[in-house]
């Protein structure tokens, strides 16, 4: 039998050929079903499918079958110098694990693929929001300035006025 590597399968056979990846059998049946997608849809998916072989991979290591290394341990000197001690660290691949699933969870909401029942597409969120929209300059802020509601909250409590 043909060794197996994290994250693939292998068949029996003459040719010994190997299964596709979970992140080549997403990215086949997506592009099947959505022809479509956009050119940053498609480097969306290829991250999907990414993550998704990295999930397998760190579920063949969670699972005992993967080729990393867990443990890692370092003789360390006490500070007299006499004795030593052997420091032991596991990585958290359980962890890591529930990130990528979150990172795969994203990727797939962020393509925006209609749902099949009935063809609507999720909301659409426009640029970037709250802190990471960039502002206007000093002058620009100061001519065309917007009170939000918290800040007219903030004026009310305070007994002052909040307009715009």
């Amino acid at each position: 039998m043909a060794k197996k590597t994290a994250g693939q399968r292998v068949k029996k056979g003459p040719a010994l050929q190997q299964s596709p990846t979970r992140g080549e059998r997403l990215t086949r049946d997506l592009t099947e079903l959505h022809p479509d997608l956009s050119p940053e849809q498609l480097l969306v998916l290829e991250e999907a499918a990414r993550t998704a072989d990295r999930l397998d991979q760190l579920d063949d290591v969670i699972a005992g079958r993967g080729v990393l290394e867990l443990m890692h341990f370092r003789s360390v000197p006490e500070r007299d110098g006499d004795e030593r001690h052997v420091v032991m660290t596991v990585d958290a691949v359980l962890a890591e694990a529930r990130q990528q699933q979150t990172v795969l969870k994203q990727l797939l909401a962020a393509l925006r693929l209609p749902d099949e029942a009935t063809g609507k597409r999720p909301q659409h969120r426009g640029g970037a929001r709250g802190a990471y929209k960039p502002s206007g300059g000093v002058g620009e802020r100061a001519a065309a300035r917007t009170v939000s509601s918290l800040e007219r909250a903030r004026a009310r409590r305070a007994g002052g006025d909040a307009t715009s």
